[in-house]
């Protein structure tokens, strides 16, 4: 089964980046991750991280850059993630669900435990 993840590397004029926490309930639960969501069958990538935006965090998506794809192999599942960056949005992020959020300059991503999918977006985003 692979899912696929449509997520926002969004970034604020002072050049950090917008992280929140995952529901311990959830799957890699307790972990940082980039805002985003599940892309639904009738969606676009585009559609699903406009959409998950705007439940989990209240933010209107003005415009996204596509930056890559990565494919990580969980044992019960893989995951394709859609990586985008956001620098315009209309709006002040709020943790909707109730997840914790923070903005944090880029090098120190790596203080922070993010879900193993997401390393090697970490490691694009710490040497760029």
């Amino acid at each position: 089964m692979t899912v696929h993840v449509a997520i926002a590397v969004i970034i604020n004029k002072k050049n950090q980046i917008l992280i929140t926490k995952r529901g311990v309930e959830q799957h890699q639960g307790n972990k940082w991750e980039f805002p985003g969501g599940k892309i639904e069958a009738v969606e676009t990538p585009q559609q699903a991280l406009s959409r998950e935006l705007k439940e989990e965090l209240g933010i209107e998506l003005e415009s996204a850059t596509f930056l890559t794809n990565i494919t990580h192999q969980y044992s019960s599942k893989n995951i394709t993630l859609e990586v985008y960056e956001v620098r315009k949005w209309q709006g002040e992020p709020k943790g909707l669900e109730g997840q914790p959020m923070r903005w944090v300059e880029k090098t120190a991503l790596e203080d922070y435990q993010f879900p193993a999918a997401n390393a090697d977006l970490l490691s694009i985003l710490l040497t760029s």
